[in-house]
C-alpha cells in the first residue's frame, strides 16, 4: 500500500520528506550526547529527541519548517536543521 502523503502530495514530496527525516536523524546522532543528557519530553522515550523540537507543515504544496515554541536547542543544532531543510526542500529564506 502506498503512503497517503504520496497520494496527496506526490512521489517527489515523499522522497524529500524521507531524505529530510534521514538528515534529521543524522543530526540527532551527531549530537547524541546532548540529547541523552536531557530529560525525555515524551514518557515513551529514554531521553530528549530532535523531533520534539520542530514541525513540518505542508499547505498548498509548500513545506514550512519551524522550531516549536519553547525549543531550547543550541543555535548550532538549529542552524544544522535549517540548512538541512533548505538543502533538501530547496526553499530560500
Amino acid at each position: 500500500m502506498r503512503d497517503i502523503s504520496e497520494f496527496i502530495y506526490g512521489e517527489e514530496y515523499v522522497e524529500k520528506n524521507k531524505a529530510f527525516e534521514e538528515e534529521m536523524s543524522r543530526i540527532e546522532d551527531k549530537h547524541l550526547d546532548f540529547f541523552k543528557s536531557r530529560e525525555p519530553r515524551n514518557e515513551t522515550e529514554e531521553h530528549d529527541r530532535l523531533h520534539n523540537h520542530y514541525a513540518l507543515r505542508t499547505a498548498s504544496g509548500q513545506v514550512q519548517f519551524s522550531f516549536n515554541q519553547g525549543s531550547d536547542l543550541p543555535e548550532d543544532i538549529k542552524n544544522e536543521c535549517r540548512e538541512a531543510f533548505h538543502r533538501i526542500w530547496k526553499y530560500a529564506d
